[in-house]
């Protein structure tokens, strides 16, 4: 074979490959998935939010935002599914949002974040999770009623870290899943679990709170009381002690109704406002009927309570409702509150 004729059959192999590597690549990029950036709520309207609502199936939890006394605060509503012995399990709850989860959870949604198209069909969304009945639905309104934002949050993928989501008019989408802490109507997942809400109280931190009273009921029938100032050595070591304490399931009040009433605890602080929060024995071991836990009921006088307005700037109606929720608490949060009273 001449030099010439060798050249030439090693550019035509040349040729030849360069062919096969368009045609790969052509091919790999008609089947790039679409992809699209976007938030799933717009960060525009957060400032005129007034209610998020998530349901699953039957279950609901809606979150509101109020006005107390001038400060914006999230409060949730739900009708909290208990055991059938518990003669409350179909009243609904009221209670303070944990700030920081609410925080978390609305930037999340903000998030400007990568999105593949997977499907534009609308007559299989059941395969994804997305069809009737199916996904957990979140929605996000303003004060005049108006929906700004829905989403349909359905299965994950296969590896379990994508998952399947759309709006009422997209196509369906795979995220990552980066949403898994806040898709529940569990009312515990939302509320502030603190034995005393300091954004109930307005206040943030113990420095706040200008009297401790405590009363214990005593083995012969009586109450004890202690009532303890600011001018007292321990004053503020107690104070943070109880306001790190924190409850482990939520209850509706009437679960407590009847029960013994074993303390009962005050805090008032420079606003004007305050809490009583009511310890009642809870529910008793089987075998060696033991207590193994504690209901504990709060109540709050607050600064709108006390000037009886709402203020300027709210959103939604700019009113707080009664908070009307309790916490089961430990053996070891009991013996917490009891050596605050030693």
């Amino acid at each position: 074979m001449t030099e010439k004729k060798y050249l030439s059959l090693l550019g035509a192999a040349c040729l030849v490959v360069a062919l096969l590597c368009m045609v790969a690549l052509l091919g790999r990029q008609s089947r790039r998935q679409e992809q699209v950036e976007t938030a799933l709520l717009n960060s525009s309207y957060s400032p005129n939010l007034s209610q998020v609502d998530i349901a699953e199936g039957e279950a609901s939890i809606s979150l509101h935002c109020g006005n107390l006394s001038g400060r914006l605060l999230w409060w949730g509503r739900t009708g909290f599914g208990m055991a059938a012995e518990n003669p409350a399990s179909h009243k609904s709850l009221v209670f303070p949002v944990d700030p920081v989860v609410m925080g978390e959870f609305l930037s999340a949604m903000e998030e400007v974040r990568s999105l593949t198209v997977v499907s534009r069909k609308q007559d299989n969304l059941a395969s994804f999770g997305l069809g009737e009945g199916q996904g957990v639905r979140a929605s996000f309104g303003l004060s005049d009623g108006t929906t700004v934002s829905q989403i349909l949050f359905g299965d994950r993928n296969y590896s379990g870290h994508r998952i399947y989501l759309k709006t009422p008019d997209s196509p369906v989408y795979q995220g990552q899943d980066q949403f898994y802490p806040w898709l529940t109507t569990s009312a515990k997942s939302w509320a502030d679990m603190a034995l005393v809400s300091q954004q109930l109280l307005g206040i943030s931190g113990g420095a706040q709170v200008q009297r401790l009273t405590m009363g214990c009921a005593s083995k012969d029938g009586g109450f004890s009381q202690l009532v303890l100032a600011p001018t007292q050595e321990d004053f503020s070591s107690k104070v943070s002690r109880l306001l790190s304490l924190r409850g482990g399931s939520l209850i509706h009040p009437q679960v407590a109704e009847g029960r013994p009433l074993l303390a009962e605890i005050a805090v008032d602080t420079g606003f004007g406002t305050s809490a009583t929060l009511r310890v009642y024995q809870g529910s008793q071991s089987q075998t060696d009927q033991e207590i193994s836990s504690y209901y504990l009921v709060p109540q709050y006088s607050t600064l709108l309570e006390h000037n009886g307005s709402a203020g300027s700037g709210v959103r939604g109606d700019g009113s707080l409702p009664t908070m009307c929720y309790g916490l089961e608490i430990s053996s070891w949060t009991w013996d917490s509150i009891l050596t605050l009273m030693e």
